[in-house]
């Protein structure tokens, strides 16, 4: 964890998939907001935001918390409690890397699936760790 971030992993059956940032645990950007959970897996569903406008996945499950989605962002100012995604990290800056296109590489993925989604999200971040990531 960052002065006001996490970043971490995101793996769906057994495969990375990208990176995660979360709002800090100790200092959230947004007063009230904290990371959403320790690492784990999550069921997910893909949902109308009502805030954003998009379907994005919401995840359940989460205690003490709802509402929580995987959307969009490069930085912890950009989320009040939900998981932004990226393909690469910057440590220096703080922020995940590429987020629209791995956003949407995601939700290509998510729909594709026919069973239930469940979404592992890792305390873990090994940056210098070339992963491979899915072929579409």
């Amino acid at each position: 964890e960052l002065k006001d971030c996490t970043l971490g992993e995101m793996w769906i059956d057994g495969q990375f998939e990208c990176y995660t940032l979360e709002p800090s645990a100790e200092n959230p950007a947004h007063e009230g907001h904290p990371r959403v959970a320790a690492g784990g897996p999550y069921p997910v569903k893909l949902t109308l935001s009502p805030h954003f406008k998009y379907v994005c996945p919401e995840v359940f499950e989460v205690p003490g918390r709802s509402e929580i989605r995987v959307h969009i962002g490069n930085w912890a100012r950009d989320t009040k409690g939900c998981v932004l995604v990226g393909n690469k990290v910057s440590e220096k800056d703080r922020m995940v890397l590429d987020s629209k296109a791995t956003f949407e590489r995601l939700m290509v993925l998510l729909k594709a699936e026919r069973s239930e989604l469940q979404i592992l999200f890792t305390e873990r971040f090994e940056p210098d760790y070339n992963f491979p990531v899915r072929a579409n």
